[in-house]
C-alpha cells in the first residue's frame, strides 16, 4: 500500500513523478471528456450490478499496464460479464471496447491519484526538502484549476498542508472565481476560513 512506504527521497522522487502524471490525465480528461462522464456505456456500468462488473475488472485488469484493447474485449466476452451486461452481440463494437478502456483507466488513475495525495500530504509532509515542496506546490495549484470538483476536494486539502498559511492569498482566488465549480470554491473559502480561524487565535 502506498501509504506504508517510507518517505525516503526515491520514494518521494516516484511519487511526485506519478502524482504530476496522474493529474495531467486527469486534467486533460476533463477537458476531452467533461468532468463527469458516463462514456455512454451500458446501464449496468452505473447501477447496483456496477460493484459486480468492478470486481471482474480489478481481477483481469488489475494495472494501466492490463488495459489493452485485447484485454477489454476479452474481459467483455468473458461469460459472466457478458451474462451482466445482457450482451446481446456476438463480439463486442470497437466503442464499446474504447469506452470501457477509457472508464476503467480513469477509476485506476483515480485511487492512485488519491492515494499519491494522502501520502503526499501526510506521510512525506514533513520530508520534503525545499525544493520538492515548492514542485509539488506549483503542479497542485496549476492543476487544481482545470479539475473537476471531484478532485478538487482532494487537492486542496494537500495543497493547504503542504504550503500553510502562505496559501491563503491561493484560496481566496479560488473561492471567489465564479468559473470554478461552486464545490471547489467552497473547499478553497473552508481553507481560507481555517488560516483566518488559526491566524485570530495566534
Amino acid at each position: 500500500m502506498i501509504r506504508d512506504l517510507p518517505a525516503d527521497p526515491e520514494h518521494r522522487s516516484l511519487a511526485l513523478s506519478a502524482l504530476e502524471a496522474c493529474l495531467a490525465f486527469q486534467v486533460k480528461s476533463a477537458a476531452r471528456y467533461g468532468d463527469d462522464p458516463n462514456w455512454g456505456l451500458p446501464e449496468a456500468f452505473s447501477n447496483d450490478d456496477w460493484f459486480l462488473l468492478q470486481i471482474r475488472l480489478k481481477r483481469r485488469l488489475p494495472t494501466l499496464a492490463d488495459v489493452t484493447r485485447t484485454n477489454v474485449r476479452d474481459w467483455l466476452q468473458e461469460g459472466d460479464v457478458a451474462e451482466i451486461l445482457e450482451a446481446t452481440w456476438t463480439e463486442p463494437s470497437d466503442e464499446l471496447i474504447e469506452a470501457v478502456g477509457q472508464m476503467w483507466t480513469t477509476f485506476i488513475v483515480n485511487g492512485l491519484m488519491v492515494d499519491l495525495l494522502r501520502w503526499l500530504g501526510w506521510v512525506a509532509r514533513d520530508h520534503l526538502d525545499v525544493a520538492e515542496r515548492a514542485r509539488a506546490l506549483d503542479f497542485l495549484k496549476a492543476a487544481t484549476r482545470r479539475l473537476p470538483w471531484r478532485h478538487t476536494i482532494e487537492t486542496i486539502p494537500v495543497i493547504l498542508s503542504l504550503g500553510g498559511p502562505d496559501e491563503r492569498g491561493y484560496f481566496d482566488q479560488l473561492a471567489n472565481d465564479p468559473g470554478l465549480h461552486e464545490k471547489t470554491r467552497a473547499e478553497a473559502a473552508s481553507k481560507r476560513w481555517l488560516i483566518d480561524s488559526e491566524s485570530a487565535r495566534a
